[in-house]
């Protein structure tokens, strides 16, 4: 059963994400900012992390993703962010300054995410 974290400070994405994944199988550990991501990850292992761009700060996505790199984390990370409508700035791109293994562009619809999930995991 694969283990995922969802960190985002938008707790009805968190809640209605946790109830989809959970009905398809997977463990789920939730977080609501970068400061409780990273407890769960210092003592708990997932097979995938989805990673809110903009939460209390407007990088705080970005620079724990960044934190993790520097950690070696090698779970996979896929940002979440609806910043772009807000902003016209295009972060759908991977790269060093935003670590990461792909990139959803949110509101996420459910099938888009299962269909993320099952793509990266097949990576692994």
């Amino acid at each position: 059963m694969p283990k995922i974290l969802m960190v985002d400070d938008d707790k009805e994405f968190l809640s209605a994400s946790k109830a989809l994944l959970i009905a398809k199988g997977h463990k789920v550990s939730l977080a609501h900012n970068a400061a409780e991501a990273e407890l769960l990850l210092g003592s708990e292992s997932f097979d995938l992390i989805f990673l809110d761009i903009m939460m209390e700060e407007a990088d705080d996505g970005i620079a724990l993703a960044q934190r993790l790199k520097k950690k070696n984390l090698k779970t996979p990370v896929v940002m979440l962010s609806d910043v772009s409508k807000v902003t016209g700035y295009d972060y759908g791109k991977c790269d060093e300054a935003l670590p990461c293994a792909d990139f959803l562009e949110k509101p996420v619809k459910p099938a888009e995410l299962l269909k993320k999930i099952d793509s990266i995991l097949k990576q692994k």
